[in-house]
């Protein structure tokens, strides 16, 4: 079913769509609302006057009507479970009987899907890498967005819906997706194809640009302007601005680190090779300030790259997008939300 990709975030709402054309895909209608204030955690978003208003603009503005929504990662759960051989049904009976074991969500109250892989190096051991929402969270998006004359087709985790985007399509790689996000970051290990370990940290863009103001005295406009101009680098002439920046980079660099020691020793005791590639994938509009990457591959000891969001949309050999590099970084997620549903499972 043709649909938008749409992704609420706590201070704005993007939407893009991808329209089939010449046997790819191709850019069609996109958008980023701001919001007027900026949502509150654990607040009711169907009540958010605010919230209705900007979603109702979008929706007049570009006669949206199907579309794919993002569920935040702190409202979800993911885990891994060994499954059983056997159709789908089966699989399902059996990650229902174990759903209690692994989430703090009664079946009654769950909704459910699941991306098959495989671990081990036992034959026919399968695992599968389990997603859930509480039932209450997609029946409060769905009001929403029918408040709004939209109908929700399906829904994906933010991480998941990312991990679409900038991951090539049948690379069973393992990465940490390291996403930037305006209050908060999102730290995602995908390998096989799957999310199958999240973590949010509490360091986002503000924290930089706050760091710089406090060191500058400036407004948040001129050190969103410094930080593109001087960036993240260490010499004779920057000194100060790069002691501004470290304190918050090298406590993301921390949490990055906590989050890869942590999946080493998950994948050590699942019987994988711990020596297998692992690479850091950094996402959101902050990742390329300049010097950025190359600070987290040295204090990291592995190899960090920038994400291409584009990667499983088209070449840059036969287009270029109308978003500029910096501003797509943060459609990465509402990409992953549009892409035709062919190679991951999306929660229904």
């Amino acid at each position: 079913m043709a649909h938008v990709g749409i992704d609420i975030s706590s201070t704005s709402i993007r939407f893009l769509e991808l329209v089939r054309a010449g046997g790819g895909l191709k850019l069609g209608r996109y958008a980023n609302q701001p919001l007027l204030n900026a949502l509150v955690p654990g607040e009711s978003l169907a009540k958010n006057q605010d919230l209705i208003a900007a979603l109702k603009k979008v929706q007049r503005a570009n006669k949206l009507s199907f579309v794919e929504i993002a569920i935040p990662e702190e409202k979800a759960y993911l885990f891994t479970t060994e499954i059983p051989s056997g159709n789908d049904q089966a699989v399902r009976d059996h990650i229902e009987y174990h759903l209690e074991e692994n989430v703090p969500v009664s079946l009654a109250e769950a909704v459910f899907d699941y991306h098959v892989i495989r671990k081990g190096d036992k034959k026919g051991e399968n695992f599968a890498s389990v997603a859930v929402v509480p039932r209450a969270v997609m029946d409060e998006y769905i009001q929403l967005f029918e408040i709004c004359d939209m109908t929700p087709v399906s829904f994906l985790i933010e991480n998941q819906a990312l991990a679409r985007a900038v991951v090539k399509q049948d690379d069973g790689g393992m990465y940490l997706i390291v996403n930037i996000g305006s209050k908060k970051t999102v730290l995602s290990v995908v390998s096989d194809q799957a999310v199958q370990f999240t973590s949010t940290v509490n360091i986002g863009e503000e924290d930089f640009n706050n760091a710089i103001m406090k060191e500058y005295s400036v407004t948040r406009d001129e050190a969103l302007a410094l930080k593109q101009q001087k960036g993240f680098v260490k010499n004779a002439d920057n000194t100060s601005f790069f002691l501004s920046f470290v304190n918050v980079a090298s406590a993301l660099r921390d949490e990055i680190d906590r989050v890869h020691t942590y999946w080493l020793s998950h994948v050590e005791k699942m019987g994988r090779d711990t020596g297998a590639p692992f690479g850091v994938l950094l996402a959101g509009r902050d990742s390329s300030v300049i010097g950025f990457r190359e600070y987290m591959a040295l204090s990291l000891k592995m190899p960090v790259e920038l994400v291409n969001v584009w990667s499983n949309v088209f070449s840059f050999e036969d287009e270029i997008p109308p978003i500029e590099y910096l501003e797509s970084l943060n459609y990465a997620t509402v990409i992953g939300l549009a892409l035709p549903k062919n190679t991951t499972r999306a929660i229904l």
